[in-house]
């Protein structure tokens, strides 16, 4: 809340604005590797199919689609949850190198698809919107770096918060079960796949919240 006011340059609110959405992505990739144990080399798919997503949709409510400018971030998060729920279906089967390489791969696939689906992602010079366009929202047009700011620092919060909060339940507990002796996890009644699913598919969610920001 305060640091805006501390650092008041503009060039310092946008780094701060790239870190806030540093942070959620971050904290995404944590609840792959640092709960449940699982490398992944392709999570950037999910934020970039959430960025992606976003200007698509922001484009959209320019031309009279009613969507309140603050809710884009919830479906870029809805994207990397939808993606996510595709790829672990067959990825969180295995972890470690396996996990891995499909992860690799998965990265590699879509990498090479923005090149060839140029209806989508605009090839080499990807998609352009303007947030100003947008319907303003409790009288607020996001036109000013720190209007933006503001609205990344409340995703940024609500993003932890949520995070935190899935750390606390029996799957987020067990994640941490699954990423130290998965076997014993097993003989206490709790399926290795399932607890990487779960954890795959929230992370992919946050990673997608950290694209649309």
């Amino acid at each position: 809340v305060m640091l805006p006011f501390i650092f008041t340059g503009g060039g310092s609110v946008t780094i701060m604005n790239q870190i806030g959405i540093t942070i959620v992505m971050a904290m995404s990739y944590n609840m792959l590797l640092g709960q449940g144990g699982m490398l992944s080399f392709g999570h950037a798919v999910y934020m970039g199919l959430g960025g992606f997503i976003a200007v698509h949709i922001m484009n959209f409510v320019e031309d009279g689609l009613w969507l309140p400018l603050p809710l884009l971030p919830l479906v870029g998060g809805l994207v990397g949850l939808g993606m996510a729920t595709i790829v672990g279906s067959f990825s969180t089967r295995k972890a470690g190198v396996v996990f891995a390489m499909i992860s690799l791969g998965i990265g590699e696939l879509l990498a090479a698809s923005c090149i060839v689906v140029t209806a989508f992602f605009g090839g080499e010079e990807g998609v352009s919107g303007d947030r100003t366009w947008a319907p303003p929202t409790f009288g607020i047009e996001f036109i000013t770096q720190i209007e933006v700011y503001y609205l990344i620092a409340f995703w940024v919060l609500i993003s932890i918060f949520l995070m935190y909060l899935f750390t606390q339940t029996p799957v987020g507990k067990m994640a941490n079960a699954v990423r130290d002796n998965p076997e014993r996890a097993e003989f206490v009644g709790y399926s290795m796949r399932w607890v990487r699913y779960v954890s795959f598919c929230g992370a992919g969610f946050f990673a997608g919240i950290a694209g649309a920001l």
